[in-house]
């Protein structure tokens, strides 16, 4: 398949995705007002869609799990387009997305500043699914995002920012500048994914300034929600 067409495939399969979302104007919320919040299982899930069109192989992802997955994860993640997220283990609003990543076969590398990731990510492994460390699973923490971007060699199909988190110090200028960081990198045809999108004035997303940036920039919006999701068409 050649890129415009495949362009044109993932255009036309947005179409369908539509999940109900709350927006939030403010950094804290409330336990209850929390478990109200989209989560990302869903999109995910159509993230993978998108990539299987794309024959996407290497994913960057900056912002690593922070709890582990369990089965129980597992199981809900797999009827996330049919329940309600009520129905949904709490520990996946963290979305548990490095985990998703590498078992559809990608080519992983998870970055994370925190130890305490890599921690967690060994133990779901280990204690949780009883399954080894997946060799397509590359675990670069802890690390900086924009650090390891300046030195990552390999061609980038899909990045996922998930990093500094909203209402942190410059949050919004640190997810600006890791995509400006890897932009040399991405392949001629490839998707950006920014997750904690649900915000809105005054505090706004991860995607803040992300986003118009994008937009000015040669790209689409294809879905947008919990989780923002980019394709270009230069």
């Amino acid at each position: 398949m050649i890129m415009n067409e495949k362009y044109t495939k993932i255009l036309e399969l947005s179409k369908n995705f539509n999940p109900d979302v709350i927006y939030w104007d403010r950094v804290r919320l409330e336990p209850f007002e929390n478990s109200l919040r989209s989560y990302p299982a869903k999109w995910i899930r159509k993230t993978h869609e998108f990539l299987r069109i794309l024959e996407a192989k290497t994913i960057v992802e900056i912002g690593s799990t922070r709890i582990e997955t369990t089965q129980k994860c597992i199981d809900y993640y797999n009827k996330s387009f049919d329940i309600k997220e009520c129905e949904a283990p709490p520990c996946c609003q963290d979305g548990h997305s490095t985990h998703f990543w590498a078992k559809e076969g990608y080519d992983v590398y998870t970055v994370d500043i925190d130890p305490h990731c890599k921690t967690q990510l060994e133990n779901q492994y280990k204690y949780h699914l009883n399954e080894d460390l997946p060799s397509n699973l590359h675990i670069c923490i802890p690390q900086c995002g924009i650090e390891f971007l300046k030195n990552f060699n390999k061609q980038i199909d899909f990045l996922y920012l998930d990093g500094w988190d909203v209402g942190s110090h410059l949050y919004a200028e640190k997810h600006l500048e890791a995509f400006i960081t890897a932009r040399p990198k991405l392949s001629p045809l490839h998707l950006i994914s920014v997750d904690d999108t649900d915000f809105i004035e005054p505090v706004g997303g991860k995607d803040k300034l992300l986003t118009p940036y994008l937009l000015q920039n040669g790209y689409t919006k294809i879905v947008g929600g919990r989780q923002s999701i980019f394709i270009n068409h230069e």
